[in-house]
This record gives structure tokens, sequence and C-alpha cells, in this order.
């Protein structure tokens, strides 16, 4: 059984897989960057964990267990003992890769490296030979806690014993999975993606508003409009996701006004909401009307989700069922019958 866990990343992501592992009795390494504030962090792990004390959720002997199992640093050789790392910087291929490269010089023989990239395959980022069957993709949604489904995105070279250790650990923190091959890699996102672009071309070609899509999408498929996703994750991280989950995409052309637009707004520094800028820019508030043409638009966003979910689907051998309900669980909602 993994034991030794090192975490890299002080963001959003790192940040909440940290406080979710604390529930477990593993000894945790958080590796942040060279210019975080640890003191702050320290200061904030500190006060978050005399709150669960105060409040009885943990009692005095949790208290220092979890004080002496968590260690915060930025110096990344403290990840010397790590049996399992999980990466989970930015969406930047070589900064990802300098890290593996680095982590590969430090980390024991039989440590696992995994990442939590959306939208990189694992591949790309072994850093040697002697990493490659211990090197697996291990996707987590935010947040942790409420997202009860991981991808665990196989090479060609893991092994199954890489294999049977992460999908023991994943058992262990109480996670369900898929298991990908990385012709399906980022299954969720890629069924998504394909909706969304559909959102995006009746917008393109004038046939309702960005708002009234979004109504649309909230009274019929999801409880988040796809312009206000886009804008909530950041227009630069879903430029570079639909850029990386097209490549190689049979249908790849269709993406190109979606790029085109989103590498637009990126370039004039709109990246979403983080910068009070991006398809919803500040001051236009959401459309509560529908377009005139609401039942042929729901139809043609209706039928781009059952295409891309059969199509995904059947590439993956995925049971439908098991599928749906890994959908469900990540966009919280009840998804339209496509089976």
């Amino acid at each position: 059984m993994l034991k030794n866990i090192g975490i890299i990343g002080e963001g959003k992501m790192g940040t909440n897989l940290l406080y979710y592992l604390l529930d477990m009795n593993f000894n945790v390494t958080w590796i942040c960057s060279s210019d975080a504030d640890l003191e702050k962090l320290r200061k904030n792990f500190s006060k978050r964990l005399g709150r669960s004390l105060e409040a009885g959720i943990i009692d005095e002997k949790r208290y220092q267990s979890i004080l002496e199992c968590v260690k915060i640093s930025n110096n990344a050789a403290d990840l010397a003992s790590c049996e399992l790392i999980i990466e989970a910087i930015s969406e930047e291929l070589e900064a990802k890769r300098q890290l593996f490269r680095m982590l590969d010089k430090i980390a024991p023989p039989e440590c696992i490296f995994t990442s939590n990239s959306s939208s990189i395959n694992p591949s790309t980022l072994i850093p040697s030979e002697n990493r490659k069957d211990k090197f697996v993709g291990l996707h987590f949604f935010y947040p942790i806690a409420l997202k009860d489904i991981v991808e665990v995105i196989m090479t060609h070279e893991t092994s199954n014993e890489t294999l049977q250790q992460i999908t023991s650990f994943l058992k262990s923190i109480r996670r369900r999975f898929l298991l990908l091959e990385e012709k399906d890699s980022f299954i969720l996102n890629r069924i998504f993606l394909y909706f969304q672009n559909e959102a995006f071309l009746l917008v393109n070609e004038k046939k309702a508003s960005l708002q009234q899509i979004d109504r649309l999408v909230r009274d019929h498929f999801f409880p988040t409009g796809v312009f206000e996703f886009f804008d909530s994750v950041g227009l630069d991280v879903m430029l570079a996701s639909v850029k990386n989950y097209s490549k190689d995409d049979p249908e790849e052309e269709r993406y190109h006004p979606l790029i085109g637009q989103l590498q637009e707004l990126v370039s004039k520094g709109k990246l979403g909401t983080k910068t009070r800028g991006g398809f919803y820019c500040e001051g236009i508030s959401p459309d509560p009307g529908y377009p005139e043409n609401d039942t042929e638009i729901i139809a043609k966003l209706q039928a781009s989700y059952g295409y891309a979910f059969r199509r995904f689907c059947q590439s993956s051998r995925i049971p439908p069922a098991e599928l749906k309900s890994a959908i469900d669980e990540y966009f919280g909602a009840e998804t339209p019958v496509v089976i």
C-alpha cells in the first residue's frame, strides 16, 4: 500500500488534493513553487487544522498526527522518500517535462509518477526509460471531495503492477475511476467539448446570442452555461485544452473557429472571470429570454452531445451505463438520454 505521497503545486487542484488527503493516513509532502509564500501557506494550513480541532471534527491526538504527517516545502529534494508523486502545476508542457526530469533524479526508482493534467497525455512527460512503466495520468476533478471520479490514463508502457498500485490507492481514498488508453484520454472533457463547440458554432452562425445559448444549456442540460464555464475556467486554460483535445481528431477543423476566438480574446488579455473580461465582458448580464428557434437549437445540442457520447463510448469500450454515471457525477446534473 502506498503510504508516502508527494503533491506538487499550490494552485487550486494541488491545494484541494492536499486537504482531501488529510482525512487519510498518509505521509504527505506538499511541494510549492519557489516564489510561493510558504509562511502564508503554512499559516493557512495551521488555521484550517485548528478550526477542525475547535469544532470537534478531529481530536488533539489526530491534530498532532496530521501536523507530524504533513510537510510543506519548496524544496523538491524533500520528495526523496515518496512512493507516489502527483504533479498538479499549470498546463504548460515544457514546464511539466522539466519538472519530471528533475524528479527523476530525486525520487527513488520504485516511485510512481503521475500528472493531474487535464489535457496533456502522460507519455509526453515520461522523463527517462527507467520511469516509462511507472508513469500514468491521474486526472482528478475539482472539488475532489465532491467529484467522485478520477480518470486513470495509461501509456503503452504502464505496467500492470503500477496500475494495481494506483487503483488500490484510489480505492483507499474512496474514488471511483475510469481506466483509459491515451487515445481516449480525458474522455469526460472531450465529450463536453464537442457539446461546447457546437454551442459556440451556433453563436458564431448567429443562431442565438451566447446569453441565450447559456440559458438553454442551464435549463435543459447542465447547471452552468457553456460560456459561463469558459470564463470560469479561464480562456487561456481553455485554449490550451482545446488545442490538445482537437489535435489528431478526425473532426479537428470543426474546432478551428472556437480556437480562433479563444486566441483573439487571450491575445487581448481577456481571460475570463479572473480578468473580468472574456465571453461575458464586464457589465453584460445573462439574457433570460429564449431565441425564437429554441426547439431547433436544443435539438442540435442534444444531437451533438449524443453523438460525442456514443463515439467515445464505442472507442473506449467503457459500458454506456458506467460512462453515463461518471458524466452525471462530474457535471452534477441529469444528462440527456443518449444511450
